[in-house]
């Protein structure tokens, strides 16, 4: 037993590399040379995958830029709403869990996919909630829908650990 927390030094390890991952990668992902290198190319992405889902779904939709619009009403798609930031989060938990380095890759490869699909979907949602009920898209937009990618990058840590992960070696 570690300390008068009673914390092993694995369970330290790990929250320290949790925590200097996070700040680390928040702080890379806030430069401007990784938002022209990350941050903007996803929003572009997120913006005409975005409107082309939309149209599909028969919601008429364009996209310029980074603004996406429907019918009567439009949103920018920025960095922050491309869910990178919780991928960031979620790959950081992904680092300092105690595992080998092709459980991670595994971990890496299912959460970053899940959480960008579920991203889009976020978008496409939003747009329909801004179209139809704008009196509720902040709410859906920064209270609903933030939660729930969150607590699906939680779902899929749990699951990636309980899946992917071999029990530590003695």
């Amino acid at each position: 037993m570690g300390g008068g927390l009673g914390l092993s030094k694995p369970i330290v390890r790990a929250y320290i590399i949790f925590l200097v991952c996070i700040i680390s990668s928040y702080t890379l992902l806030r430069t401007s040379i990784m938002r022209e290198i990350i941050g903007q190319p996803l929003a572009l992405a997120f913006t005409a995958v975005g409107g082309f889902v939309l149209n599909l779904l028969s919601l008429k939709a364009t996209a310029s830029g980074t603004v996406l619009q429907v019918e009567g009403f439009a949103a920018r798609i920025d960095d922050v709403c491309t869910g990178i930031f919780v991928v960031a989060i979620y790959l950081s938990a992904v680092l300092a869990y105690p595992s080998r380095a092709t459980e991670k890759l595994k971990g890496l490869a299912l959460g970053a996919s899940v959480i960008l699909s579920l991203n889009l979907v976020r978008v496409v949602s939003l747009m329909y909630v801004g179209r139809y009920f704008p009196s509720f898209f902040e709410t859906a937009h920064l209270l609903i829908w933030q939660s729930l990618i969150i607590f699906f990058a939680l779902l899929v840590w749990l699951y990636w650990t309980a899946r992917f992960v071999s029990a530590p070696q003695p």
